[in-house]
């Protein structure tokens, strides 16, 4: 993990300071995110045959994992142009990938079959107005995906109370809904952010499906 993490702050500092989003900066810092850690040490334990698709990679530093700990079957979708090449140039200059990122929108039309799911730090929320919609969402995403057995999703938590016009109240889910949304899964949680300690609540969840 540290050698990855290293490599990947190294790489980032060489992106110039104009294209670094507000999130990506935190990778720069010399200690990454807690959800990053928690993915890394989720993907280390698991076969590493398995197929991966991330929605909303941004600029590569989750997907980054697989391709470190070897998976053979990556894909991402990130639908920010920018994003997504600034992605695809990290992973072809630190691993040799070509072939993973592809810079469109992951919907329904999307024929992809995959057996991991990431979904993390990636909140597509300007169509949305209720949390039944931002549920939904998720959802049709984990069946497009031809419905993999493990999901891992990170969410801003409904402890999270302040005024946002980024992360609407609408986006903001807790423990509950998500078991209501797999619930013949196995679920693991964790909490990755804390408010006003950080910007935000999050936790992550690490699905097993079993439907």
């Amino acid at each position: 993990m540290e050698y990855l993490h290293n490599l990947l702050a190294a790489y980032n500092a060489t992106i110039p300071r104009e294209s670094r989003s507000s999130w990506s900066i935190q990778f720069l810092d010399s200690d990454f995110p807690k959800y990053w850690k928690l993915v890394y040490s989720l993907l280390e334990r698991m076969d590493r045959h398995l197929r991966i698709v991330e929605i909303g990679c941004g600029q590569g530093d989750i997907i980054s994992i697989p391709c470190y700990l070897g998976f053979n079957d990556i894909s991402a979708y990130e639908r920010d142009l920018s994003q997504a090449k600034i992605a695809s140039k990290k992973l072809n200059k630190l691993f040799g990938k070509n072939d993973i990122v592809r810079p469109i929108e992951f919907n329904n039309q999307v024929v992809v079959s995959a057996e991991i799911l990431i979904l993390v730090n990636c909140v597509y929320a300007e169509s949305i107005h209720t949390k039944r919609e931002y549920l939904n969402q998720i959802f049709s995403w984990f069946e497009a995906a031809n419905k993999p057995k493990y999901i891992i999703l990170e969410c801003i938590d409904d402890a999270y109370t302040e005024e946002d016009n980024v992360f609407p109240k609408c986006v903001r889910v807790n423990t509950k809904d998500i078991e209501n949304l797999f619930p013949m899964a196995h679920i693991e949680t964790f909490r990755t952010y804390t408010y006003p300690i950080n910007k935000k609540s999050k936790k992550l969840y690490f699905i097993t499906n079993h439907s």
